[in-house]
């Protein structure tokens, strides 16, 4: 064998073997060279509302409406805050029983005998939530138009909401008075811009501005902005949508994340029964890591020290790989190696100890729980760049294409351009939202960490039209290279690993405490590639990071799992639901999954006091607190589980 590896250089023996393949070699170039087809998925193929069919609890008016309509994105953010039972109500609808339900209208026109049917729902008990109405519903929600708009930049929710605040707005208000209604959410000037009123025996809460559309705003930055250069780095990313648009004393809390929990409080507070929910994260865990690396060039070792790291914490990780440019021989040439380096006795003359990674390598990572996914270069433009890198990754071996992405340099297009090609490749969960750089430095100088785009949860994109695009928003808020000195930028904090962990931790015990979220992580492979002292740190951020995180019982996961879990828990749903005013009675159906959902079932509502819980066998998970309200947690378990739950009449 020494021999051998003295007389044979690796260079020669490749040459030697490409020579033998004669015919092959010319047929494998010939199909190397072949374009491969371009994806032509569809823009948006999200999962639309169930129709309504008999009794459903939560009921979103949903019919079409001129352009742009928020409607459906305000579904999605229903999906997200875990609501069961949730259905679309068309209007012509709005003639039968719906008593015990609520009823969220957006701005969609109302003809009079719709009012006139909301009217006659409201006073015999429904629940009523208006998101900037047709104004005809004022006597309904308790308040009188003024015929004027305004813009505001802050909303301050009462103290009983358990909402912190004050949050900030991006949009337009209708100014109103208060005829019998009581605010629960004011401008800065003392406008009222939500507000609840009783009317007959029923409830109705009224928001004065388009939340759906504000979220969105917040979350995706300014539209008005798009492709222009405003956060001081080379290159249009998502950051430049945000430059002077979030509120850096307010970016430790994920804003747009305390909206949408302030429109659930108030769902629980119009409803005529209890409502059940999902938890935001698996088996009842108070936050996730998602834990993610890009990787540019680095050979199979380095990936591996990543990984190890990241099993040694009980986690499993997304790598997004951009492999060292070639051309169709090299192709051919390192596929060649990779085949020759797992036979016996000529394997380590051929692949040595420091291989690129070849399809082998990433079906063992993947067997092991782990993502292997491309990062596109896309200086080029999205297309070309997300064609080119495609295509390579599919030759090189490494397909199928898991569904989540980096951009390299997170680079952005518009203001949803990137998911829009993302979707035609079958991605459907994207990380380019990246908590770096100027953008989230005071102009004294003092770096934050937080919530660049307000939130800790992903939602799917939403355009300018308000159409929804099946890839979800999933931020990027624990990052290597802005803590410490990765690449030598000049826009990093410059801290060593354990400085920068102490950061990185904070943020955790908030989510912990107080803003559930699921952190996205970036750890570069890079590091360990360039080793010394750079890698040691880097080792250090991330041991303690994720040692932390990993004692809290928090989930480590990649993407991909995170991506399957919340697909799970928007495909699980509620059925037969039955309530007497005492016993909640319901069938719960869930999808296969080994990240269990966790049930929130609220300890009151009204003057009902939760009692026992029939049904799902030991499966009692402890309590949640939510804006203020409480909840006791089960475990589901797949498929159908019946409930039946009991509430306890006490009085006011």
């Amino acid at each position: 064998m020494h021999y051998l590896q003295q007389a044979v250089t690796r260079r020669a023996f490749l040459t030697g073997a490409l020579a033998a393949a004669g015919l092959g070699s010319i047929l494998a170039y010939g199909a190397e060279q072949w374009p491969l087809p371009v994806p032509t998925g569809a823009r948006s193929s999200i999962r639309q509302l169930e129709p309504a069919e008999g009794f459903a609890p939560l009921l979103l008016v949903a019919d079409p409406a001129p352009r742009p309509d928020f409607t459906d994105y305000l579904g999605e953010i229903l999906r997200a805050e875990g609501w069961l039972g949730l259905r679309r109500l068309y209007l012509r609808q709005l003639n039968q029983p719906l008593r015990g339900a609520v009823v969220i209208l957006t701005g969609t026109p109302l003809s009079p005998d719709n009012v006139a049917w909301l009217r006659l729902f409201v006073k015999h008990g429904g629940g009523l939530i208006g998101i900037r109405p047709d104004k005809s519903l004022a006597t309904i929600f308790g308040v009188s138009y003024l015929g004027s708009a305004q813009i505001d930049d802050s909303l301050y929710p009462t103290a009983s909401t358990g909402i912190a605040g004050p949050l900030q707005l991006h949009t337009t208000y209708d100014r109103v008075t208060l005829n019998g209604a009581t605010a629960i959410a004011t401008a800065s000037n003392g406008d009222p811009l939500v507000t609840i009123h009783r009317y007959g025996d029923g409830l109705a809460a009224l928001w004065t501005f388009d939340l759906a559309r504000m979220i969105a705003l917040i979350r995706q930055g300014n539209p008005a902005w798009i492709d222009q250069e405003r956060d001081l780095m080379e290159g249009l990313r998502a950051s430049d949508l945000f430059a002077g648009w979030i509120d850096l004393n307010r970016i430790a809390i994920p804003q747009a994340d305390e909206h949408q929990r302030l429109l659930s409080w108030m769902i629980e507070e119009v409803s005529p029964q209890p409502l059940l929910r999902l938890w935001y994260f698996p088996d009842n865990a108070a936050s996730a890591i998602i834990a993610t690396s890009d990787a540019h060039g680095s050979r199979v070792r380095h990936i591996e020290q990543m990984l190890t790291m990241v099993e040694h914490h009980g986690g499993t990780a997304s790598i997004y790989y951009t492999p060292p440019p070639t051309n169709t021989t090299g192709r051919l040439t390192r596929k060649l190696r990779w085949n020759l380096s797992r036979t016996p006795l000529i394997g380590p003359v051929v692949g040595g100890s420091d291989l690129l990674p070849g399809p082998h390598h990433v079906t063992e990572w993947r067997e092991r729980g782990h993502e292997f996914g491309m990062h596109p270069y896309v200086e080029e433009g999205l297309e070309e760049g997300y064609y080119r890198y495609w295509s390579e990754f599919l030759k090189l071996g490494y397909g199928p294409l898991p569904p989540t992405v980096r951009t390299h340099r997170i680079l952005w297009r518009g203001w949803v351009d990137n998911a829009i090609v993302q979707a035609r490749y079958g991605l459907r969960m994207n990380l380019d939202y990246y908590h770096s750089g100027p953008v989230v430095r005071k102009a004294d100088g003092t770096w934050t960490m937080g919530y660049l785009n307000g939130s800790g949860l992903p939602l799917r994109f939403v355009d300018t039209d308000g159409g929804v695009i099946d890839v979800y928003q999933q931020a990027t808020h624990l990052v290597d290279e802005h803590l410490m000195p990765i690449f030598q930028t000049g826009y990093e904090v410059g801290l060593d690993g354990v400085t920068a962990a102490t950061h990185t931790i904070a943020q955790i015990a908030a989510s912990i405490d107080r803003y559930p979220s699921a952190l996205g992580l970036q750890c570069h492979v890079d590091p360990f590639l360039i080793g010394g002292t750079l890698a040691d740190e880097v080792s250090r951020w991330l041991n303690e990071t994720l040692a932390y995180a990993a004692a809290a019982k928090l989930p480590i996961l990649a993407a991909m799992h995170w991506l399957h879990f919340l697909d799970t828990r928007n495909t699980s749903d509620l059925k037969e639901v039955r309530w007497n005013g005492q016993r909640l009675s319901v069938t719960i159906t869930t999808p296969p999954t080994t990240l269990p959902l966790a049930l929130l079932i609220p300890e009151r509502h009204r003057t009902a006091q939760l009692g026992g819980v029939r049904g799902g066998g030991d499966t009692a998970l402890g309590m949640r607190t939510i804006a203020g309200r409480s909840y006791r947690v089960m475990r589901l378990t797949n498929g159908q589980q019946p409930l039946i739950i009991d509430y306890t009449i006490g009085y006011e």
